[in-house]
């Protein structure tokens, strides 16, 4: 894969929405800080001004920074190649993947979507995550040990599909 950040729209629009939300808390935040520092002169001893100093000058800049290195450089999973086609000859972003155990034979299904899309109770993950990351690239056939749990488990890949849902 490339420097990008593969997002969903779903995706897009929740990260838009932070992004939108922290700088409003970073704006309160300030307005907060600078009442609290008028009302207490000795700063060293006003604990609430320490704690919004911590929030507006390194806690809020550091997230704001990590979207905007996201926003700046994604690509939309819905308009990729692979989707658009339905073409998946490999585990990529957009892709459902059936895994079968080598050891009892159970299978599962995961769906592969971009940054803070999983939800690993319904079997999505991120491609970002632990178990997203071990099926990347990954091809019918191939096998991998994913943990289940708290075991690893090695699976053969049986199936690999583009997702509907996201039509």
């Amino acid at each position: 894969m490339s420097n990008k950040f593969f997002l969903t729209r779903k995706g897009l629009a929740a990260l838009r929405q932070q992004n939108a939300a922290l700088l409003e808390d970073l704006e309160a935040s300030t307005r907060a800080m600078g009442h609290s520092a008028s009302i207490d002169n000795d700063l060293r001893e006003n604990p609430e001004f320490m704690q919004l100093r911590t929030k507006v000058t390194y806690q809020i800049p550091n997230k704001l920074a990590e979207i905007e290195k996201i926003l700046s450089s994604f690509q939309l999973i819905e308009e990729t190649t692979a989707f658009r086609s339905g073409n998946f000859t490999e585990v990529q972003p957009g892709a459902e993947v059936e895994v079968e155990s080598l050891e009892d034979g159970k299978r599962r299904v995961f769906s592969i979507l971009g940054y803070g899309d999983g939800e690993p109770l319904k079997g999505v993950v991120s491609y970002l995550s632990p178990v997203g990351l071990a099926l990347l690239h990954r091809e019918v056939g191939d096998e991998v040990d994913l943990p289940y749990e708290g075991d690893l488990v090695t699976y053969e890949v049986i199936r690999i599909q583009k997702i509907e849902f996201l039509d």
